[in-house]
This record gives structure tokens, C-alpha cells and sequence, in this order.
């Protein structure tokens, strides 16, 4: 009798500390909805509001990263730009996002050629201090094989969650173009460390929203005009497998644009900018931009397309 009991002492242990928080259905709908995000401390410091102001890594003349004022008033042509000197080191950046301490993460990326970004070199996150403004290396991804199969392109999607306070990020380092090499990871915000990853799949526009009912990382296919999704437990870690949410394919003036940029309104509708790519190099701020409306329809379990323009 003691031994059954001291058995089902320690089932009962297993399954206290095995068992994960639960999240209840009103905190996962505001999921990606709710703003958390601050402005780094270092942008009223420079003199910019930070409520009239953003960064940019698509200026024509500064390489990397650089503050840009926002017009005033319609009509205004005053345009002020500032850039830290450490913020053209890693050369020709893509993909920003910032955290709740006002901390920016982005990634390098190649622009026409590959002179500033080596295969070997460009598979990185950069993480610019809210104090300090310095851009430092946050992580060094996996580094591919140096063949000249693979394609010239590391990072493509960088997204940090406010609910889980982890950061994910899309790469598709070593990827040919015939096959899907590239990953889907989970970082600490802190040093970098990669605390999930998914192997085989290339993506890029990230976003984590929760109005369908379940925590979910969405993201658009490298690859396809896919829009796909993995659920996510309350932690950010992924749970179960990669789903097909919806398709770009035929909409817009292209048909087969592939989603660069996703995210949600307040209204929990998902907005998606979409570009033509293909793993060429070229600039991917010159290339023209349709923007893409989805509602979710919760009867039908479906996300339907509302608008493009």
C-alpha cells in the first residue's frame, strides 16, 4: 500500500511540473492587437519626438540603420535624419522591429550585390541598446555551406512578441534555389540564444496574433504565396506543425506577390505588404509594394481577403 502510494505521489509530482499555463481566450485575441512597444531612450535624447519619428534601413544615401522625422503637417518637406556611428558597420540592413524596453533588433541584408554581406557572414541579429544607441552582434545564426548554390540571403524576417518577450526570426540561409534549406527560430531577447527552431522551411514577414483563438506565429513563404501559421504555447515555443492559413496567389496586380511585412490592427485584422521575390538580388525597398487586408471569419474558421491596394 505505501509503495502504490508513494507511485501516485510521484505521478502526481510529474504532472504539477510537467503541466504548461494555460491561456485563457480573452489574453490570446489580444495577442499581437495589444501595443506594448516604447520608443528608445536614446531618440528624444537626439532631439526627435519619438511619436513623429521612425527607423528606417531603406535610406538611399545611409547605409545600415538611420532615425528619420516624420512631416509635421501635410506639406511638410523638412526632413531631419540622424544615425549613430556604429549603425553602418554591418552594412546594408532589412528587417526592424523593437521590444518593450525601445531596444531595435534588425539584420543584415544584401542590396544589388554581395560586396558588403559575405554567404559566411551575413546569417546574424543586431540588437541597437535603448540607452546607448550602439548596434552590436545579438547572435550568430548557423553558418551555411559556402557552395555557390546557395542563395545570397540570410535573415528575411526579424519579430519580437510582446506577450512571450522572445524574438523570432526567419533566415533562409543555406537555401538553393531548388531546395528549402532555410529556418524559423526563437531567440532570448537578452544574449541571443536560440531557444526553438524549426529546420526546413524559408519565410519571411513574421507576426504572432492570437484572433483566431490560438497563440500562433504567422508568416509568409520565401518560396510561394503562402501565408502559413504554427501555434505557439503561452511561452513562444512551437507547438505542433506548420499550417496553411491562406494564399496571395492571384490577388494584386502581380499574382504572386509573397508576404514581406504581416501584421495586425486593432480590429484584429491582419494587414500584409507584399513584394515580387524570387532570391535575386536587387533592392528590396525599390520594388513596387501592394498592400493586402484579411478579416477573419470565426464561423467559417477562414481569413478572407477585404481589400488590396
Amino acid at each position: 500500500m505505501k509503495r502504490l502510494l508513494a507511485i501516485l505521489f510521484c505521478i502526481q509530482l510529474i504532472n504539477l511540473f510537467s503541466c504548461k499555463p494555460e491561456m485563457e481566450e480573452r489574453e490570446i485575441r489580444q495577442i499581437g492587437v495589444t501595443l506594448c512597444r516604447k520608443p528608445a531612450k536614446f531618440v528624444s535624447k537626439q532631439g526627435f519626438n519619438p511619436n513623429k519619428s521612425a527607423f528606417s534601413t531603406s535610406d538611399a544615401i545611409y547605409k545600415g540603420l538611420v532615425l528619420v522625422s516624420l512631416p509635421n503637417f501635410n506639406g511638410d518637406t523638412s526632413i531631419k535624419k540622424w544615425q549613430h556611428p556604429s549603425w553602418s558597420k554591418f552594412g546594408w540592413l532589412g528587417p526592424i522591429t523593437t521590444d518593450k524596453d525601445g531596444n531595435v533588433y534588425a539584420a543584415p541584408i544584401p542590396k544589388i550585390n554581395t560586396l558588403d554581406h559575405k554567404t559566411s557572414e551575413i546569417n546574424k541579429v543586431l540588437k541597437v541598446s535603448t540607452e546607448t544607441a550602439e548596434l552590436t552582434l545579438l547572435t550568430q545564426l548557423p553558418v551555411p555551406d559556402s557552395s555557390s548554390q546557395v542563395v545570397a540571403y540570410g535573415v528575411l524576417g526579424v519579430y519580437y512578441d510582446c506577450h512571450g518577450d522572445k524574438l523570432y526570426v526567419s533566415s533562409v540561409s543555406g537555401s538553393t534555389r531548388d531546395k528549402e534549406n532555410g529556418a524559423l527560430y526563437v531567440l532570448d531577447i537578452k544574449d541571443g540564444k536560440i531557444l526553438d527552431k524549426i529546420e526546413g522551411i524559408d519565410a519571411m514577414g513574421l507576426c504572432v496574433g492570437g484572433i483566431t483563438g490560438e497563440k500562433k506565429l504567422y508568416f509568409g513563404s520565401a518560396r510561394n504565396s503562402s501565408v502559413n501559421s504554427i501555434i505557439l504555447d503561452k511561452a513562444g515555443y512551437f507547438k505542433g506543425k506548420v499550417q496553411p492559413e491562406f494564399t496571395l496567389d492571384l490577388l494584386g496586380p502581380r499574382g504572386d506577390d509573397k508576404a514581406r511585412r504581416i501584421r495586425f490592427d486593432q480590429n484584429g485584422n491582419m494587414n500584409i505588404q507584399g513584394i515580387e521575390f524570387n532570391y535575386s538580388l536587387s533592392a528590396q525597398s525599390e520594388k513596387p509594394e501592394t498592400n493586402y487586408l484579411f478579416s477573419y471569419n470565426s464561423s467559417k474558421k477562414i481569413w478572407e481577403n477585404k481589400k488590396v491596394n
